[in-house]
């Protein structure tokens, strides 16, 4: 019938609009000829995909887990202990083009399951780039990376205490041979909730300064070498800061309604300074941060100034695979109190089966925190339970 053969084509034409690479079909024939197929499978670079054969379109999943055995005790006394530090699914790939990316994951390992990314990120060259949606805040290099990507079980405790977390808002970052760079604006939201408070944000910029050269992968540039041979001596370093006005909150499960609710504890100002360094010597790597931050807790009572640093050193003693590491941390969270510091040691031995998809991690962690009588009245945040506390990890982690 003509209204069919019409049918046929004008969605011909309309599907040699849609589809990149492909123009105007001059019959069905040269039209089939020239669509673009799809190709999947798995590699290293993309994982477990499925993308058009231009690499224009790609979809891929994954996952970023860590599944434990971690006894723990505190001043002698065993604590209630957790199985996962982290189970993240994840979608991710590009759209139009390679340099239009995006990258959604979820939080498995703190029931409810909750959004912990979903961004978009535009960067048509490696200098500029443009990143939208709720992410990591750039405040912090070790923060940055991904769970597969750092030494220990999990993210230095110091480090968490100072990182501004994960927020919905805009970063404007790039990376050249001798720097990378970060600046955004963030609501100042808590995770769990979909929207921003009206009068909050959180600002933050980090600049990396590699002068000799861009280091390698994460916190295992020697294991994830390859076949290079990697520089004798490589340094680079960070200055960063971050400021904000923020409310502070207590997030408690309900297990009747099967959802976090969100406790308002006051408001909170911070301006925060921070820097890092790292140092990679073939087998041998040092890494460290230390913060300074200045603490409006809007309670009524006093601002107040805290510090704290942790420092990590490694050594891959046989091939590419066995490590040994250590981490000492130490945080003041006020100088006006006189006894709520943390103090932190972990040692580690480590096996890379398949680097970074396939990892074993054995760590001791010896930590005490001291009594910090008054810092619930002086709207200080203490990291830890008073006492000392020991805990044993054996850790697998898997990433794809």
């Amino acid at each position: 019938m003509r209204w069919m053969r019409v049918a046929t084509l004008v969605a011909s034409v309309g599907g040699g609009l849609l589809v990149p690479g492909v123009g105007h079909a001059k019959d069905d024939e040269d039209s089939d000829d020239e669509k673009v197929g799809l190709t999947g499978g798995y590699d290293e670079k993309n994982g477990f995909h499925i993308q058009s054969e231009d690499g224009n379109y790609l979809l891929g999943i994954g996952l970023q887990a860590a599944y434990k055995i971690e006894p723990v005790f505190l001043d002698g006394k065993a604590e209630s202990r957790t199985a996962f530090s982290f189970l993240r699914p994840i979608m991710r790939g590009n759209i139009f083009r390679p340099w239009i990316r995006f990258w959604t994951s979820l939080e498995l390992a703190d029931p409810p399951i909750y959004l912990l990314d979903s961004l978009v990120e535009l960067q048509p060259v490696d200098e500029v780039g443009l990143r939208v949606g709720q992410q990591y805040t750039p405040f912090s290099r070790h923060e940055s990376w991904g769970p597969q990507q750092i030494l220990f079980p999990e993210f230095a405790a110091i480090a968490n205490y100072y990182w501004t977390g994960r927020d919905k808002g805009v970063t404007v970052f790039g990376t050249m041979e001798h720097l990378e760079y970060y600046a955004g604006i963030y609501g100042g939201s808590p995770l769990r909730t979909i929207r921003s408070e009206p009068g909050k944000y959180q600002l933050n910029a980090r600049a990396t300064i590699s002068p000799m050269g861009k280091p390698g992968y994460g916190e295992l540039p020697y294991i994830m070498s390859g076949d290079k041979e990697p520089p004798p001596l490589n340094v680079s370093f960070t200055l960063q800061g971050a400021a904000g006005d923020v409310d502070q909150v207590a997030e408690n499960f309900n297990p009747e309604s099967g959802v976090f609710e969100i406790h308002r504890e006051g408001e909170r100002k911070f301006v925060t300074g921070g820097v890092d360094l790292f140092i990679q010597a073939r087998r041998f790597s040092f890494f460290g941060e230390a913060y300074l931050s200045r603490q409006d807790p809007r309670n009524g009572a006093p601002n107040f100034t805290s510090f704290g640093a942790w420092v990590q050193a490694d050594y891959v003693f046989y091939k590419k695979v066995l490590d040994a590491g250590v981490r000492l941390s130490f945080l003041d969270p006020s100088f006006d109190l006189d006894d709520d510091q943390l103090y932190i040691i972990e040692g580690q031995l480590a096996w890379f089966v398949n680097a970074p998809h396939l990892a074993f991690k054995l760590r001791y962690q010896l930590a005490h925190q001291q009594e910090a009588a008054g810092a619930e009245a002086a709207g200080v945040v203490i990291p830890k339970d008073a006492g000392t506390s020991q805990l044993i990890t054996l850790q697998l982690n898997l990433a794809f």
